[in-house]
């Protein structure tokens, strides 16, 4: 049986938190009924005329494992298929000539990944629709925060991980799943599976998707095949760690981050003053005292970071280059908090990016302090001396 992503997961209990009555009032089924909107405006597929539609929904609902009725509706436009949540049924909506490219095994991908949105909305008493609906909801408001956005653009594509896992479930082939998707997407009658599974393995997708709804094909592809492998695919959702596109996950972990890594620098020696130990209280959250972290950090390799409120625990993480330079930023903040501090605080800011794996630190520092060369060379040289 499919499972929700980790990334729903860890979003959902961050909702459930942060906008508990906003997610509880958009529980529940939706109410009314598309009905007449569709038999207006669009032709219905019935069994007798189009048998083979039939037999590949019944062979994907088996597969999902869903009970229920399903409606099948034909729309003109560019070949498309799109799911339609209602309450006691699945309505699917196809677009175009979808229905004339597509054998009957492919047909029964295409209608299984539709079938996997209703499989997500109904899992958990529909808690994954709640926060879908908030989500869709913040994405129309103008006034909604940067990390909201982000969340939902990551969510959506989350939700079409998922449901080409549904379309894998339902025809049982791999092959056969990434035919269908590629004759979708490519407007193509026949396509090479194979052919696009080594142009997958050529990318380094684990860079994550620049999908605004739907990864783009080729991630998908390769999604799916990490997914068979039992291999990391997530990441073609989250990306790396990011300081300039930030998630609601992602907002929490950088605070924890700037956290703990200032914490770490006022407990240095050579900078442990008092004024440096108050700036480095400011990233707290809410400000205050800060504990010793435990153990060293490096940044330039994957970091393993901790789960938000109860999440799932997430894979190590990459740094974006923007995340690098912002921790260099923070560092330098720090080391220059007190003037009393002096080179000796540089030299130790300098061991404590060498420690941690911030190389660019140097140039970043030489460049807002106006180092001579000399100056430089002397300080690089007493911070590779710096024992620890």
């Amino acid at each position: 049986m499919l499972s929700a992503l980790v990334y729903h997961r860890s979003v959902l209990a961050v909702v459930r938190r942060v906008d508990e009555r906003a997610w509880a009032a958009l529980r529940g089924e939706p109410e009314g009924s598309l009905d007449d909107v569709l038999l207006r405006n669009a032709y219905r597929l019935e069994p007798s005329a189009h048998p083979a539609v039939f037999r590949a929904g019944e062979r994907a609902a088996a597969a999902l494992e869903l009970d229920g009725d399903i409606d099948y509706y034909q729309v003109s436009g560019e070949p498309n298929a799109s799911y339609l949540h209602q309450a006691g049924k699945a309505v699917i909506l196809f677009q175009g000539a979808l229905l004339d490219r597509l054998d009957e095994d492919e047909l029964t991908a295409v209608i299984g990944h539709e079938l996997a949105h209703r499989l997500l909305w109904q899992a958990d008493e529909g808690a994954y629709l709640a926060v879908d609906r908030l989500l869709d909801a913040a994405a129309g408001d103008a006034r909604t925060p940067s990390q909201y956005l982000e969340t939902h653009r990551r969510w959506s594509l989350a939700t079409e991980l998922f449901a080409d896992r549904g379309a894998l479930t339902a025809c049982g082939d791999l092959s056969t799943t990434v035919r269908a998707l590629l004759k979708l997407e490519t407007g193509l009658s026949t396509a090479d599976p194979a052919a696009y599974l080594r142009q997958a393995e050529s990318l380094d997708l684990r860079s994550g998707s620049r999908g605004t709804s739907h990864p783009e094909a080729v991630g998908r592809v390769w999604a799916l095949q990490n997914w068979l492998a039992g291999e990391d695919a997530e990441a073609l959702v989250t990306g790396p760690l990011d300081v300039d596109a930030p998630d609601l996950l992602d907002a929490v972990l950088l605070r924890e981050l700037s956290r703990d890594f200032a914490a770490a620098i006022a407990h240095t020696e050579g900078l442990r003053t008092d004024a440096i130990a108050t700036a480095a209280a400011g990233f707290a959250d809410p400000p205050g005292p800060l504990g010793v972290p435990g153990g060293a950090v490096r940044f330039d390799e994957p970091l393993a970071v901790r789960p938000v409120d109860g999440a799932p625990l997430p894979r190590p993480r990459p740094l974006a280059p923007a995340t690098l330079r912002y921790l260099c930023y923070l560092l330098l903040d720090l080391a220059t908090a007190d003037p009393e501090a002096g080179d000796a605080g540089l030299v130790a800011s300098l061991a404590v990016a060498r420690r941690s794996g911030l190389p660019g630190y140097v140039d970043i520092a030489d460049d807002e302090l106006g180092w001579t060369d000399k100056q430089r060379a002397r300080f690089i040289q007493a911070a590779a001396e710096v024992v620890g």
